[in-house]
């Protein structure tokens, strides 16, 4: 069910609110992205499936439509380029975004039989500019604001489309990252004169040059409609792409690493009609963007029958549309993993077509991700008047407004509802909330422990309650420290509302420093899981237990671990450990490589790695050790030293510093021989098991010694010195 909550306003005041709105104002830039977040997290918790409520009373789920902005239409066709023919007008397919202070954007046209895309940009977000450019040339002149045209490349003389255009559905993603300056900003599209996807870079985002290598073959199979976007949970470049079902139009997905080799991890399509959709439901698109750590889908909902039978043709697929709507709305989507979507029930638009006759009346298209504006988000859209394949509709671009987290909110009414969160760790008492309270309304919490029982200090009746309207309060107890022998467990939070909207929460994320160091020969020659060791010092076994034993050679006691892949035993060793990449840390080893085995991808390692953030490891192979990082399954070594790593034990160092913008270097008996820069590694989202030692995880053949072991957050001060005899 969609809903808004009511507010009462004065008429004047409504006069006045939409004056303002009208005029714009100077917005500054955004100073952190609370859309997509910090790569590594945290992420504001959402409510938008079951994935953090585990228990609730009284509360309805209720989902949230966008608002239409009252100055739309903000940009119209009033350029000659802009006009005349079919399809005419500016409107989005296309990329809205915050760039060197400043909204820019790039919308899409069909001009003379085919599309061109141009470039306008604001600092309101409400009023635009079309600057003259003089980049491409349309009608004799290049007196205009195209980036993007008809194909100039002598080498596309020959080619029948060329008169089709370039670039169908432009999204421009800018790369701070990439070394070369030429290739700051890229703009993936469909090539309709080449009829698949290809790429362009550019310095600025205004002058594109297409490198030969998606001229011929393109990136990927695939149909005329294709959003892209930087995955920064994954690390790579992620598109959807339309292919088809029996419902008919659906969505696929594809991604890469470097934005030229791609894979498709299900060759058919991963979001569909479904037979809860009406029967006139086709997925004609749908763009994606990270949103706190899951991705947020804005699919584009044609109301138009597909046949169930029989042979395809373009001919026959027209015929059968005939009686249908051909309109087309935006839903909302959602998706942990990009493969498995949900879509809230009942199947309602979350950006609202406008009434008859206005600029947004038939069909709705939306740029590929929302800007911040201060605490809203503005989803920027193309808005038609006609209906899909009605060659006299004309299009303009508007923008709708929803507040910061706002697609889903916990409800109570009059009577008090709860809810219980699932269980996290956090040591500081603090949850900041986004809430709305009606008159009357309030949102309380009180602090749980893992069973469920009221922390002593942390009950309703210590907390201060919120009573206002805001996107991050702070909630707050009486009580300032939480018991010291709770400090470390898992926790729940019970919010209780009344009359009250909670749209997200995230619990106070400050992490505790943290020394352990395992040294077999100074704590008696205990293993490492054993039970009579502190709690904070224990590390979790996998395995047999016959892969873990103790040693002795001289004075040096060491840890023999082996993993045998006939015996199924795994032998490697593991803590949970809380911290993200804005944490120095320090992990250090004394080890020794006696058999690589038969892994053939990592060989040995140590992995350090933040929940869901950049994954740093040790490599040891029986000639070499490095930097190497993983992403689920996906491992790699981007820095590699050759090394004789079984001719004793050596002290092995890996230091993260410097926060996100980092690096991470690898130390063999103090000398450095590797440094990478902490964005360059991959991000490994599984929680949990995030420090890990051992030959390795996949049941196969490896045998390493260990006669020290440790790691710090927090710092970076050296955690265990040199091997010594």
């Amino acid at each position: 069910m969609r809903a808004r909550v009511a507010r009462t306003i004065p008429l004047a005041a409504i006069a006045l609110l939409m004056a303002c709105d009208l005029v714009g104002a100077q917005v500054a830039p955004p100073a952190e992205d609370l859309i997509a977040g910090p790569a590594a997290g945290p992420w504001r918790r959402l409510f938008l499936d079951a994935m953090v409520v585990e228990r609730q009373q009284g509360l309805q789920r209720v989902f949230h439509a966008a608002d239409r902005h009252p100055a739309n239409p903000l940009i119209v066709a009033d350029r000659p380029w802009e006009q005349g023919g079919s399809y005419a007008g500016p409107y989005l397919y296309g990329t809205v975004m915050w760039d060197d202070g400043r909204l820019r954007m790039w919308y899409h046209l069909h001009h003379g039989g085919g599309y061109r895309n141009a470039y306008a940009e604001s600092t309101d977000g409400v009023h635009w500019e079309k600057p003259i450019l003089g980049i491409v040339e349309e009608g004799g002149s290049t007196e205009n604001n195209l980036v993007v045209g008809i194909s100039a490349d002598p080498a596309e003389a020959d080619n029948p489309r060329r008169a089709a255009g370039q670039c169908h559905n432009p999204s421009v993603i800018k790369r701070p990252w990439e070394p070369d300056p030429q290739k700051r900003y890229a703009l993936f599209c469909y090539g309709v004169d080449r009829r698949h996807a290809r790429v362009a870079f550019s310095p600025d985002g205004l002058h594109w040059t297409w490198p030969e290598e998606s001229r011929e073959t393109g990136l990927f199979s695939s149909g005329d409609v294709l959003n892209f976007f930087w995955d920064p949970y994954q690390q790579r470049y992620t598109a959807t792409w339309k292919t088809g079902n029996r419902r008919g139009r659906a969505v696929g997905v594809a991604w890469s690493r470097d934005g030229l080799a791609w894979t498709k991890p299900v060759e058919g399509p991963v979001m569909v009609a479904d037979d809860l959709d009406p029967d006139a439901t086709q997925i004609y698109g749908m763009p994606v963007f990270p949103y706190q750590g899951l991705y947020i889908g804005l699919p584009w909902i044609y109301k138009a029958r597909w046949f169930k039978y029989g042979g395809y043709t373009d001919e026959r697929m027209y015929e059968v549309e005939r009686d249908s709507p051909c309109t087309m709305d935006v839903q909302l989507a959602w998706s942990w993993d990009l493969i498995n979507w949900t879509r809230p029930f009942p199947r309602e638009p979350f950006i609202p077509r406008g009434p008859e006759g206005e600029f947004d009346s038939g069909m709705i298209y939306t740029a590929r991700a929302p800007v911040q504006m201060g605490d809203e988000l503005w989803f920027y859209y193309g808005g038609w008047v006609g209906a899909h394949n009605d060659p006299t509709a004309h299009a303009a671009i508007g923008v709708a407004t929803l507040r910061l987290d706002g697609f889903c909110s916990m409800r109570a009414g009059d009577e008090e509802a709860w809810l219980i969160t699932r269980r996290e760790r956090f040591i500081v008492p603090r949850v900041t909330v986004n809430a709305r309270c009606g008159e009357g309304g309030y949102v309380l919490a009180e602090l749980l422990d893992a069973q469920g029982n009221v922390i002593p200090g942390f009950s309703r009746e210590e907390c201060v309650p919120f009573t206002g309207d805001s996107v991050h309060h702070l909630l707050r107890w009486s009580t300032t420290e939480l018991p010291e022998e709770l400090r470390r467990a898992d926790k729940k939070v019970r919010f209780i509302l009344r009359n009250a909207d909670l749209y997200s929460y995230l619990p106070d994320q400050t992490a505790e420093p943290e020394l352990v160091i395992y040294d077999p020969a100074a704590n008696g020659g205990l293993l490492p899981f054993d039970e009579a060791l502190p709690e904070h010092q224990r590390f979790r076994r996998s395995g047999d237990a016959s892969g873990y034993s103790l040693a002795r050679e001289g004075e040096m006691v060491y840890l023999d671990l082996h993993s045998a892949a006939e015996l199924q035993t795994t032998a490697s060793l593991s803590r949970d450990v809380s911290f993200t990449d804005d944490t120095d840390w320090a992990v250090e080893g004394w080890f020794r490589v006696v058999d690589q085995g038969t892994e053939p991808v990592y060989g040995l390692a140590t992995f350090f790695r933040p929940n869901a953030g950049h994954s740093a490891g040790i490599y040891l192979a029986e000639d070499a050790t490095g930097i190497m990082t993983q992403a689920g399954n996906d491992y790699a070594v981007p820095a590699r030293h050759e090394m004789d790593t079984t001719n004793g034990f050596h002290w092995y160092r890996l230091v993260h510093e410097g926060g996100t913008r980092g690096t991470v270097a690898l130390f063999v008996d103090g000398a450095e021989v590797a440094r990478l820069p902490l964005s360059e590694l991959r991000v490994h989202t599984v929680r949990g098991a995030n420090v890990t030692f051992g030959p390795n995880a996949g049941h196969m053949e490896g045998r390493m010694h260990v006669a020290k072991f440790g790691y710090r957050t927090g710092g970076t001060d050296v955690v265990l010195g040199p091997v010594t005899p």
